[in-house]
């Protein structure tokens, strides 16, 4: 499907022109492969999202599909990709499915390519996501109440610090063989601490 016009669209030029390392776009369905690629590579096989979930959020949820590309090569370097759900908790339903309708925004995957990380990208690419992608985007501030994810105790400090979340306690959610807790975050904290 064709990109859909998103907010941070003019947000791009801003950022092309403080000459920064990144450039934020929607994803479309021409770059599914590069980042199935990206996918397979950050998580264990138990864990990875599928092709096949990787394309329905593409196409269901695009305007919560935001990629990281570096300015010179325009290769994705990262991408974070989400979806909405009426329901207020995170379960197996609301991580599988996209409702529309939903003010709940399920946050999939904050990922950086191997090659790319420790390198500040993921930093930047939470804050860029949260503070101007979601909540900076009127249209989108309107229709998400919060943003929820699942993460594994080693992330709960990145999360905190880089996407304003608050640690909710251990997830009822099995996801592979790890355990995972549950974090949120609120349209009225604003973090700003990116620094690309």
């Amino acid at each position: 499907p064709r990109r859909r016009e998103h907010a941070s669209d003019k947000l791009r030029a801003s950022f092309d022109d403080m000459s920064s390392p990144y450039v934020y776009t929607a994803c479309s369905s021409d770059d599914i492969a590069d980042v199935y690629a990206i996918e397979r590579a950050s998580y264990p096989a138990d864990e990875a999202a599928s092709l096949e979930s990787l394309t329905m959020r593409c196409a269901e949820a695009n305007e919560f599909f935001m990629l990281c590309r570096c300015s010179s090569t325009n290769a994705i370097i990262g991408y974070v990709c989400s979806t909405l759900t009426a329901r207020e908790t995170l379960d197996h339903d609301s991580m599988t499915t996209h409702d529309a309708s939903g003010s709940t925004l399920c946050v999939h995957s904050v990922v950086v390519a191997p090659s790319w990380r420790s390198r500040g990208v993921g930093k930047a690419l939470l804050g860029r996501y949260c503070d101007e992608w979601i909540f900076g985007d009127e249209r989108l501030r309107q229709r998400v109440r919060v943003m929820r994810l699942l993460c594994k105790d080693n992330l709960i400090a990145f999360y905190q610090t880089y996407g304003g979340f608050t640690l909710d306690g251990e997830s009822s959610v099995v996801h592979g063989a790890e355990t995972w807790f549950d974090m949120h975050r609120r349209a009225d904290r604003a973090i700003g601490m990116y620094v690309c």
